[in-house]
C-alpha cells in the first residue's frame, strides 16, 4: 500500500426497491417516498504496521498507534447549508493495519462534497463544524494511555454518484503525548501524585489518575517558546516546578522527568480530643501545650515551635477562631502569618494570658 494515499475506495452501490400490494398506488405529498442515505465503504491506511489488539500502546521509547475494530471517526460535511456528522465505524483491520470504514451520508448529498475527518468521533464539535479545542479535549485526563489522546484531523471529498471517499489531506495528530515521571527536586525518589496540573498560559490541564502514581501519560497542544508550570498533590503536600521557553510538536512522543520541589504542606484536620505536647505530620512538628478538644495552643512562659525536616519554612499561615498577638508574626483576629527563611520558627502570645491560639482551623507551611 502506498503511503501517499490514505484511503482506497471500495464502492458500495446503493440499491432501493419499492414494494406495494397495489400496482396502481400513487405517491402523493401526503405519502412521500422515504429518502435513503448513501452508504460508503472505504479503506483507511495503517497508522503504523503491527498487530491490531490495541489502538495506542507504549513501546518504551515510542508510542505505537493502530486502528482498532469498533472505533469511530466523524465525517463532517455540509448539505444545503446544514452541517452533518456521519459516524464512520471501523469494521475490520487487516494484518498490515489497514482499516475498513463504513458510513452513511444524507440522501441528495452532492458529488464531491468536501468533508473533514475527525478521530475519534467524540473529538468533533457538537455543531459539526470541526474539532473541539484543546481546552475542551484535554482539560481533564486520567493519566492513562488511550486513543482519546491521539486526536487526528484530515480533509477529503465524498463521492455519491459512485459512492466513495477521497482523502486530500491525511488525518494527522493534533497533540503531543508525554510520559511524565514525577520525582523530588534532586531526582532521588519518585513521588506518587494525584492530581497533576499542567499550566500553559491561562489554561490548566488537570490529570487525575484513579490512584496516586509517579508515571502519567498526558496529551498537550503544541507550543513554541512558552512557559510551562506543574503543580502536583501528594496528600497534604504540594509540589511545583516550572520552566520557560518550552517548545514541543504535535504528533511527537516525549518522556520527561519532572523534578518537583515541595511548595507547601497543609494541615486542615486535627485530633478532636485529648492533650499533647507535640504534634507531627508530613515532616513538620509543632511543639507546644495543645488542648485538642477546643483547638487551643498555649505558650505559657516559653515559646512554641514549628520544626521542619523537609526544608526551610518561607511562610507559615495559621487560621483560627481567635488569635492573640504573636511575637514576630503579623496577626489579625483570626489569622497569623510568619515570613522568613528558617527550619525552626517560634511563636508566643504577646497578651497577658497564655492562650496563643483558640479554635484552630488550619496551618499552611510554605517552603523554599
Amino acid at each position: 500500500m502506498k503511503t501517499t494515499k490514505l484511503f482506497f475506495m471500495a464502492a458500495l452501490a446503493l440499491m432501493t426497491a419499492a414494494c406495494s400490494n397495489d400496482d396502481n398506488e400513487i405517491l402523493t405529498p401526503e405519502q412521500p417516498q422515504k429518502a435513503e442515505g448513501i452508504t460508503i465503504t472505504a479503506q483507511l491506511a495503517p497508522k503504523t504496521n503491527g498487530a491490531t489488539t490495541r489502538a495506542v500502546e507504549d513501546k518504551t521509547t515510542y508510542i505505537e498507534t493502530k486502528w482498532a475494530v469498533g472505533e469511530h471517526i466523524a465525517i463532517l460535511y455540509t448539505k444545503d447549508a446544514t452541517k452533518y456528522a456521519a459516524d464512520a465505524t471501523i469494521t475490520a483491520v487487516d494484518g498490515d493495519g489497514a482499516a475498513t470504514i463504513t458510513f452513511t451520508v444524507e440522501a441528495g448529498t452532492p458529488d464531491n462534497t468536501a468533508c473533514t475527518l475527525v478521530y475519534p468521533y467524540s473529538a468533533a464539535k457538537d455543531d459539526h463544524t470541526g474539532v473541539k479545542d484543546a481546552a475542551t479535549l484535554l482539560a481533564a485526563q486520567d493519566g492513562t494511555l488511550s486513543a482519546n489522546l491521539d486526536v487526528r484531523v484530515g480533509e477529503g471529498t465524498i463521492q455519491t454518484t459512485t459512492p466513495g471517499l477521497t482523502v486530500t489531506t491525511q488525518p494527522t495528530a493534533q497533540f503531543a503525548i508525554f510520559k511524565f515521571t514525577v520525582k523530588n527536586s534532586d531526582a532521588s525518589a519518585t513521588i506518587n501524585v494525584k492530581p497533576l496540573t499542567v499550566t500553559i498560559g491561562a489554561q490548566d490541564y488537570v490529570i487525575t489518575p484513579a490512584s496516586a502514581t509517579s508515571e502519567l501519560f498526558v496529551a498537550l497542544p503544541p507550543i513554541a517558546s512558552q512557559a510551562v508550570s506543574f503543580t502536583a498533590k501528594d496528600g497534604r503536600k504540594t509540589y511545583t516546578c516550572s520552566k520557560d521557553g518550552i517548545s514541543f510538536d504535535e504528533g511527537k512522543y516525549y518522556q520527561s522527568t519532572l523534578k518537583m520541589a515541595l511548595n507547601k504542606i497543609t494541615w486542615n484536620s486535627f485530633p478532636t480530643s485529648g492533650d499533647a505536647e507535640s504534634y507531627s505530620k508530613d515532616g513538620v512538628t509543632l511543639t507546644a501545650e495543645i488542648e485538642w478538644d477546643d483547638g487551643t495552643i498555649k505558650t505559657k512562659d516559653e515559646d512554641a515551635t514549628f520544626t521542619s525536616t523537609v526544608g526551610n519554612f518561607t511562610k507559615i499561615e495559621i487560621t483560627a477562631d481567635r488569635l492573640s498577638s504573636l511575637s514576630g508574626w503579623t496577626t489579625s483576629v483570626d489569622k497569623a502569618t510568619w515570613t522568613g527563611n528558617a527550619s525552626t520558627v517560634t511563636f508566643r502570645s504577646d497578651a497577658y494570658w497564655n492562650v496563643a491560639i483558640k479554635g484552630l482551623s488550619s496551618m499552611v507551611f510554605y517552603f523554599q
